[in-house]
């Protein structure tokens, strides 16, 4: 059990890099896609719901150190979108691609209906918020959908060790 949360933190890690390091410079607009969706995504389906749930709030919480002036702000925003997804999830088969699109589907719109309550609430709603959210929204999507199915197709190979 500790083996699997250690895994997720240090997959978790790798990713909350990549989002740092990586994704600013993939921006289109002012619009940064976020890769801790699918990692969230693919953790909430792979590994039991406590450990996705307190790896994710984890994570999400170093995301936030680095924007103080919505600091807590993710780290909610995840907690609420793994339990959603996690009860979402949970009449479809563990193999179904359409349960997995449907879930990714769903993920993405919570983290934007969320995420444009929170800034909306903070700085005021406005045309331009709605507008950048829409974009941020279709922009995730289409990166989840990537990251999901890439993480999806790792995680299925095996390496074997033949002796010749």
């Amino acid at each position: 059990m500790i083996w699997k949360g250690l895994f997720s933190f240090l997959l978790g890690l790798l990713f909350f890099y990549l989002q740092v390091l990586i994704t600013p410079a993939l921006a289109i607009g002012r619009i940064v896609p976020n890769i801790l969706i699918p990692w969230m995504i693919f953790t909430l389906w792979t590994k039991p719901q406590n450990i996705a749930l307190s790896v994710g709030f984890i994570i999400a919480l170093l995301y936030d150190t680095l924007y103080p002036s919505t600091f807590g702000l993710n780290a909610l925003l995840f907690t609420i979108m793994g339990v959603a997804v996690n009860l979402f999830r949970m009449p479809f088969e563990q193999d179904s691609v359409v349960a997995k699109l449907l879930t990714i589907a769903a993920a993405n719109l919570i983290f934007s209906l969320l995420n444009l309550m929170g800034y909306g609430l903070m700085w005021g709603f406005g045309m331009g918020l709605f507008l950048l959210n829409l974009g941020a929204f279709v922009y995730n999507l289409i990166f989840s959908l990537i990251i999901f199915w890439a993480m999806q197709l790792i995680s299925r190979l095996r390496i074997v060790i033949a002796h010749v």
